[in-house]
């Protein structure tokens, strides 16, 4: 990186269907509720600080999606929630806070 450039954020997005069937036994975190991803953005926030951003999808609400979301998401096929790093599949299935926060670190290893 050169010396005076600002630094990108990682943008985190995690995208999901609250119309789509839960794990019963609370597999993971449910990021359809607000107050879940509102915890994550704090604890996210406490971590990286402006490092990094987090942005959620609702593919039950195609109208609040971009167009690579719904287009990724269809080409795809994964298991849902998914969590994208710079556009990048990283996790796919229920995962957690802090499984969130191994995934941007390997991020920031990979690229500083």
């Amino acid at each position: 990186m050169e010396t005076g450039q600002a630094r990108r954020p990682i943008r985190i997005t995690i995208v999901d269907d609250s119309a789509g069937e839960k794990c019963e036994g609370r597999c993971g975190l449910d990021f359809s509720c607000p107050e879940t991803l509102e915890s994550t953005a704090t604890f996210l926030h406490r971590a990286f600080g402006d490092r990094v951003e987090l942005e959620f999808y609702d593919l039950a609400v195609p109208s609040s999606q971009p167009a690579w979301v719904a287009g990724r998401a269809s080409e795809i096929q994964v298991p849902l929630p998914a969590l994208f790093v710079n556009g990048k599949l990283r996790i796919s299935g229920y995962f957690d806070n802090q499984l969130i926060q191994r995934v941007i670190q390997v991020e920031i290893e990979l690229n500083d």
